[in-house]
Parts: C-alpha cells; structure tokens; sequence
C-alpha cells in the first residue's frame, strides 16, 4: 500500500534537517541484538512507517519498504531516505544505556511517534526483564489491529471555508534577537535539566500557568536580567498542533504547528501572575479552531496540484513556504502533555526529545517531557555556552523551584533525502 506524505516532504533539501530525534537512557546497557529484533517485531505493527519516498509522475508517494528497518550498533545519524538508512525514513541505534530513534518529522510528530517506541520498548523489556509490571493492554503491540484512523491522510483537498468571526493577529514582524557569539562553533549542544513536576506546577498553578507557558515566562524573565535594555519583543514560538481541528487523533502525520508570543518590553515589570496570564492568553487565542484551520489552509494551498504541475515546482513551492514560516523568534518551546508509560518507566531513566535547524547560528529551542516525577528538560542551543541556561536556572531558582543540571552534550541530527 502507498502513503501520501505530508506537504512538508516536498521540501526537504541539504539546508533543513526536517527531523527529530528521541533519546531514551536506560538503567541498564542496551542490548543491540536484543533490541534489532524487538525493532523488527515492533515494525510488523506499524507498516505506514515501513515506508520509502518515490516519486511516480509529478508526486512523492512512501511506497512499502520490504529492508529491514537499521538498528545501528551505535548513535550515527544517516541521511533518511537514501540508501544509508535503507530508504527508510526513520532509524534506530543504541549505544551505552541510550536507545536512539531518528525519524523525519515530515512522516511522524512526537505524538505520532509515541506508540512505535513504547511497542519497541515494551517488546525490549519484556524479552529482557519479563513482562510483569509492564501495562502491555495500553500499548499497539503486534498483532493489535491497525485502525485506518493512523495513516489516513487527514489534510483537506482545498482550503476549508473559516467561519469563526475572529483570527489572532498575525505574529511580530521583528523579535529580539539572541547573542550569537553567545554560542561556539562546533554545532548545535544541549543541556538537560531536571526540574521537580509538583515543585514547579505549585509556583505555575496560581501563577495562571501550565508547564510551556510558566517556562515560557522564567526564560523571558532570564533574557531581561541579562539584558535589561530590551526594547524589541520577545518572541516565543510555542508548538501546537491541529489534531483536533481536523478531528485526527489518532494520525501519525506530523500535526506540528505553532502559536508565536509576543513578549513586549512593557511587561518586563510586571509579577509573574500578570506576565503568565498575557502569555496563557495568547496561546489559547492562537490555538483556536479557526486558528489552526487557517494554519492548515495555508499548508494545503502551498503545495501545488495538477497535470501541469511539475515535481520541482512543488518542491520549490514548499520549500518557499518553509522559508516563509521562518518567522522572527526568539526561542521555541514544546511541551506535548504528561505521558502514560505504562510500567516502562522501572527500565527508563530518562528521555529527551532534539530538534534544530543546520544553519541556525542562534538558535535556542526547550522541549520538555515527563519523566518519573520530573519534567525533564533538554535546552537547546545553536553551540556550546552556558550564558543562557545559567540565567534561566537562576531564575527558576529565585522562585524557589529546584533545578539540576543533569548532562550536557553535542548533538546531531539526521538530513532527509526525497527523490527527482
């Protein structure tokens, strides 16, 4: 069976990654053999994602990939689609006590990806450990039947016609920009904090805050301290998703979208209740069905259709809307909700969750993930440089929120390869 991708495949080139990757730290050393064949029953279950891009005509189409997807017996990242990962355009490996999967988010969100690494994961512990404690009956393992919902195409033809009487405004035409030289050359680096969920969610909760806008507000705080000149806004792209606006819940197509916020200079010194409660107001503003339905209108209107049409007019067509949705942004955070582990987090010690862009000289992006009774953070940057997270901890700190810093590392990420 053939798969349409999402419009977003059509773009891909040297110059974006399009990809993200989730690391999962183990308590113990990961078995490699153990953990190839646990991928290979694990992929039986998912055959949307048993996919290779081919173009036929004027279309991209993931057409079934019969090669085994590759565990690697380390953490190298391949191009995705080209003969390095077999034409798969998803990956795994392990090296130490991590499991590594690297997916093109033009196949698959975080959420879309959610149930494939808990089936592997569950298969993993149960071969290794035994299955006690493990809530197998919560997980898609193999066998379970794979409802339509998962791969069906969920964009509409044609823009859909928007009836809500109100759009937010577009986003801030400028941002304030972070220091570049702030960062070193050597590529994009992480640091990954740990940050107590009851302890932050009991400053959070009166403060008018969920976990994405409270850190929303403790980094634009921390930019103020740094810089207390601050005139241009703070822009903060906060992920979303549309899932619900097209009534898709189950989809495994990449949902991702984003809500900017605007952070003027004139809340700089206002307490943290009112600041939390301009950056809540914002979100669920933007996060609005017509919002997300005119998100959706513009992805869909982007790409090109028709006998006319050429593959390489298409391509160029999302690769200017790529370029077009680079808006002005101070940083991006993401933070997709508690997650169920189903008795897998007695194996797990912890898991982060890396994105970027190749040629991003200031980048600054914050995903966040629950983990045990934490959130755990993994702070992204365009190089190696502490001034930034130094001043975001201190600022957790000032309200009395414990913070460790648990790791710190160099990070790479995967290219996506498409044919024609």
């Amino acid at each position: 069976m053939n798969y349409r991708p999402n419009p977003l495949l059509y773009g891909a080139n040297e110059h974006f990654y399009g990809s993200f990757q989730l690391a999962i730290l183990m308590r113990d050393e990961v078995d490699h053999d153990t953990l190839e064949r646990c991928v290979a029953k694990a992929m039986t279950r998912y055959p949307y994602f048993c996919v290779y891009p081919e173009q036929q005509g004027n279309d991209i189409l993931l057409c079934h990939n019969p090669r085994p997807v590759p565990v690697f017996a380390d953490d190298r990242c391949v191009v995705l689609g080209s003969e390095e990962s077999r034409g798969h355009l998803l990956t795994f490996g392990c090296k130490g006590r991590r499991i590594i999967l690297n997916a093109s988010h033009d196949i698959a969100d975080g959420m879309g990806i959610d149930p494939l690494w808990k089936t592997v994961l569950c298969l993993y512990a149960a071969e290794r450990y035994g299955e006690e404690g493990l809530q197998t009956e919560k997980i898609w393992m193999p066998g379970t039947p794979v409802a339509k919902e998962e791969y069906a195409y969920p964009f509409p033809e044609e823009a859909v016609e928007i009836d809500d009487f109100y759009l937010p405004k577009h986003a801030p035409g400028c941002a304030y920009a972070l220091d570049g030289e702030a960062f070193d050359d050597g590529g994009p680096y992480a640091y990954h904090l740990h940050i107590p969920q009851k302890a932050m969610m009991a400053k959070a909760n009166p403060s008018d805050g969920s976990p994405v806008s409270f850190l929303a507000v403790m980094l634009y705080r921390a930019l103020c301290q740094l810089d207390p000149k601050i005139e241009l806004p703070v822009v903060a792209h906060v992920q979303h998703q549309y899932r619900q606006a097209l009534r898709a819940p189950a989809t495994r197509h990449s949902m991702v979208s984003y809500v900017p916020v605007a952070l003027p200079a004139k809340i700089k010194d206002w307490h943290v209740e009112r600041q939390n409660t301009a950056v809540r107001g914002q979100i669920l503003l933007g996060s609005e069905m017509a919002a997300d339905l005119a998100a959706v209108n513009r992805l869909v209107t982007a790409l090109p259709v028709g006998e006319g049409v050429s593959l390489s007019e298409k391509k160029q067509a999302m690769r200017q809307y790529i370029q077009n949705s680079l808006q002005p942004k101070t940083f991006g955070i993401s933070y997709v909700g508690k997650s169920d582990w189903c008795g897998l987090d007695r194996y797990v010690e912890d898991m982060y969750a890396y994105i970027g862009e190749k040629d991003t000289r200031n980048m600054l992006l914050i995903e966040v993930l629950t983990v045990g009774d934490d959130f755990s953070v993994n702070f992204m940057q365009g190089g190696r440089g502490d001034r930034y997270v130094n001043a975001f901890i201190r600022q957790l700190r000032s309200f009395e929120i414990p913070v460790s810093m648990v790791g710190e590392e160099r990070y790479t990420l995967c290219g996506t390869q498409i044919p024609g």
